[in-house]
């Protein structure tokens, strides 16, 4: 049902001529328009939430686009002036550490939803799938911390994971089979409170995707890496 409520609120933006900055209705109208449940349509603004797509502010509703950066000059430099190369460094750095302490945080209801977003990503028909539940697997993990900081920093990350000239994209349905079960591979250490495996499967992960990224620039597809 997920994937008829996004298709639908796709196809409303789209004939609504919507653009970055628009908001869209109350979501008591967007689902009786739509013809989904209020369930439905919020675990689709929640996955288009942490790919960058859409956010939400309390009591002032949800606008297309990414969220409007608030820590200043710098970091809306950094979001403007990064490159990929740049992305993948600064996210094998931050993004083990993170996991570890997910792992010792994280409550039964994230690690459930990590699970999910793990199914979500294998039975992925394309791209577009899997970049809407992998965004939202990253920043669950950030979540997960309990540190409103270190969110703050993820957000900033998925925000700059949008680009399209830095979004890691899945061509083949093997190489998105591959990355989810890396992705299942970092839940299960999380499950067991395994903090140190748990940054050890996203590191491997992290460098996989970054060694597809890099076979691709050089020529390569993901179908023959």
């Amino acid at each position: 049902m997920e994937n008829t409520a996004l298709e639908g609120l796709l196809g409303y933006i789209a004939g609504h001529q919507l653009k970055d900055g628009d908001a869209l209705p109350p979501e008591r109208k967007l689902a009786e328009d739509l013809g989904v449940s209020r369930r439905e349509l919020r675990a689709v603004l929640a996955s288009l939430e942490a790919s960058g797509r859409v956010w939400r502010g309390v009591g002032r509703g949800t606008y297309l686009g990414a969220r409007p950066l608030k820590f200043g000059p710098t970091l809306r430099g950094l979001r403007a002036g990064t490159s990929p190369a740049d992305i993948a460094e600064m996210r094998l750095l931050f993004e083990p550490a993170l996991a570890e302490l997910a792992a010792t945080k994280a409550s039964w209801d994230d690690l459930l939803e990590l699970e999910k977003c793990a199914r979500k990503n294998a039975a992925a028909k394309n791209d577009e799938e899997w970049q809407q539940w992998d965004h939202r697997f990253h920043l669950l993990i950030g979540q997960a911390t309990r540190n409103p900081a270190l969110i703050a920093l993820m957000e900033v990350i998925n925000g700059m994971r949008v680009k399209p000239d830095v979004r890691e994209k899945t061509v083949a349905q093997e190489t998105r089979q591959y990355f989810a079960q890396q992705h299942q591979a970092i839940v299960n250490a999380m499950k067991a409170r395994d903090g140190e495996t748990a940054a050890r499967c996203m590191r491997e992960h992290l460098l996989s995707v970054q060694g597809r990224a890099s076979a691709r620039v050089g020529g390569l597809s993901d179908q023959q890496v």
